[in-house]
């Protein structure tokens, strides 16, 4: 039984692989294809808030979820839509993008705290929060790569706006950082 573990463990390791090499190539079409069609996911967009915001509602009559954290859970999906005002254009800097992603966590943690202390099965836990949590915002975060790649519209009145996008905007943190760190030295200087 020694060749057939170490065969368990080279398999589960290769399907690892399978899987994560998968979801990155299934991520980026989907980047592709958010880029191509900024107008057509914009609707999406709205339309799956919509439908997530029906859901949240049917879950608060039917299956009786707590009104608090239901209400909180809407309150966090209208203020997601305030991301849609200058889609594909968002602003990773903007107040209306960080506090979006500290309602995200915040929305999580509401539920998770919620599903520790009351039984449900894990299919039926794992669904509500693919759909009702995470499915929106996890939209938003695919579609900060059409930031870049979108075709700047003439205003001869408009500032100049410099495009970025979620990576070199952290890049960008991470070197101002750097510098308000490190002093200047002949070993750090640009060229």
């Amino acid at each position: 039984m020694i060749v057939l573990g170490l065969l368990t463990y080279v398999g589960a390791i290769v399907g690892f692989a399978f899987v994560t090499l998968s979801l990155a190539c299934g991520l980026y079409y989907l980047a592709e294809l958010v880029e191509e069609y900024t107008v057509f996911t914009k609707r999406i967009i709205k339309i799956t808030s919509l439908a997530t915001a029906a859901a949240h509602v049917l879950l608060w009559l039917f299956d009786g979820l707590p009104f608090k954290r239901i209400l909180f859970s809407l309150l966090c999906h209208a203020w997601y839509s305030q991301l849609l005002r200058t889609f594909p254009e968002i602003e990773l800097a903007s107040p209306a993008f960080i506090i979006s992603c500290v309602l995200v966590v915040s929305d999580h943690f509401v539920w998770f705290f919620y599903f520790t202390d009351h039984y449900h099965t894990f299919v039926e836990i794992a669904t509500f929060f693919g759909l009702i949590v995470w499915l929106v915002p996890f939209i938003y975060f695919i579609s900060l790569s059409s930031n870049e790649y979108t075709l700047p519209t003439f205003d001869a009145n408009a500032p100049r706006k410099k495009n970025s996008n979620l990576v070199k905007t952290i890049a960008g943190w991470l070197g101002a950082a750097k510098q308000a760190v490190l002093p200047e030295t002949a070993g750090n200087k640009p060229f």
